[in-house]
């Protein structure tokens, strides 16, 4: 059965873990809380320089990332020039991709016993000695205080007008299709060849390329059915030997 990303699921997946700061003889306090955006830009942006780098990457312009939740893995790629979409069929995530977070990391503040208007002394993101004199919340936020800067595209692509709603939600012609962790969602390899033919069938010529991201070793099993290399031996014993599988340490096959 495939997983529901409903709240409770994706808070406990997601959610950043609390860490502590403070300037020179200031008392610690949460730097970060919630399943927030900036604690994971860093590691969305080292996986999409790997990616990128790969031959017949570099010259991709319009890319749908299936199963891409709020959008932040499109976000570096539109920040690196791509047209980017996120494909995504949760209704937790439908539901509140344009809403705030500060109510998640008001909550995580006060769990641990602050008060999240009158918090101790923070440091300076970007000096790490000298104090921050801005509104705490300016740091963990975006700017529009929303979840997500685009719009998260809700088709499943079961069927032609659906995988025809994903390319029309790209300005250009879609040339790449990344599935983001929702391989290792699938509990049966049934449902696993269903969303890879669905993938294939959103593809509009050979040319476009599949990359599957998985996350073997995170020591869950509801999101980690099968090894990479398993991955490798479905897809090309069911003829999809020309999709990608990458892990999100980088390695791929």
């Amino acid at each position: 059965m495939v997983l529901v990303w409903d709240k409770t699921l994706f808070d406990e997946m997601y959610s950043a873990v609390l860490w502590t700061h403070g300037v020179r003889g200031s008392p610690k306090v949460p730097s970060a809380a919630g399943y927030y955006w900036i604690g994971k830009k860093a590691s969305a942006e080292r996986q999409i320089a790997v990616m990128l780098a790969k031959p017949g990457f570099a010259s991709l312009s319009d890319i749908a990332i299936i199963g891409g939740g709020y959008g932040w893995t499109a976000e570096i790629l539109i920040a690196a020039g791509i047209n980017a979409i996120s494909v995504d069929t949760s209704p937790h995530i439908l539901a509140t991709q344009a809403t705030s977070e500060e109510t998640e990391i008001r909550d995580a503040l006060t769990a641990r016993g602050f008060d999240p208007d009158n918090l101790p002394t923070l440091m300076d993101p970007d000096d790490p000695n000298a104090v921050f004199t801005g509104d705490p919340f300016s740091i963990w936020l975006r700017t529009d205080g929303k979840r997500t800067s685009i719009a998260v595209v809700g088709e499943d692509m079961a069927n032609n007008g659906s995988r025809n709603k994903v390319k029309q939600a790209l300005p250009g012609n879609l040339d790449g299709i990344l599935t983001e962790y929702a391989l290792d969602s699938m509990e049966t390899d049934a449902e696993s060849l269903e969303l890879i033919e669905r993938c294939e069938q959103l593809r509009p010529n050979p040319a476009a390329q599949v990359v599957h991201l998985i996350s073997e070793g995170v020591g869950d099993l509801r999101l980690n059915t099968k090894t990479q290399a398993e991955w490798r031996t479905l897809l090309d014993d069911n003829g999809f030997n020309d999709h990608f599988v990458a892990k999100s340490n980088g390695v791929w096959i």
